[in-house]
């Protein structure tokens, strides 16, 4: 496995940083567990082959689909949205971008509370 490139990875944690300082803004309380779900782009052999390992790197569901033309799976995780966690979980992603020769197309999350995902029902 080839080693993750520190300067793209800095970058990719300065994006998850400005992510998370936002989703705080909106009320996000970041000890919250919730799903995460993380998209990466590349051939359809290459990610049926992830979705086949997805449990081996911590992922509960993987879907492959094809989405405007371009073949992408997303994968789930429970997990909190604390810093070092979601550092981790980038970190992880880029491993994942390498060893399966795809693209880490990014994570997305809901804000949540103590009750849930954040919404007009459940205001921050």
């Amino acid at each position: 496995m080839s080693a993750i490139d520190p300067a793209h990875l800095a970058e990719e944690w300065a994006t998850d940083d400005e992510i998370l300082k936002n989703m705080a803004a909106g009320g996000d309380l970041d000890h919250v567990v919730r799903e995460i779900n993380v998209q990466f782009v590349g051939a359809v052999a290459d990610l049926n082959k992830l979705k086949n390992d997805a449990a081996k790197w911590g992922f509960h569901s993987a879907v492959v689909a094809k989405d405007e033309g371009e073949w992408e799976i997303e994968l789930q995780i429970d997990l909190d949205t604390k810093r070092e966690t979601i550092h981790e979980l980038t970190r992880k992603s880029l491993e994942i971008e390498t060893e399966y020769d795809i693209d880490h197309d990014g994570w997305g999350c809901f804000a949540c509370n103590e009750n849930g995902p954040i919404s007009d029902e459940n205001p921050a």
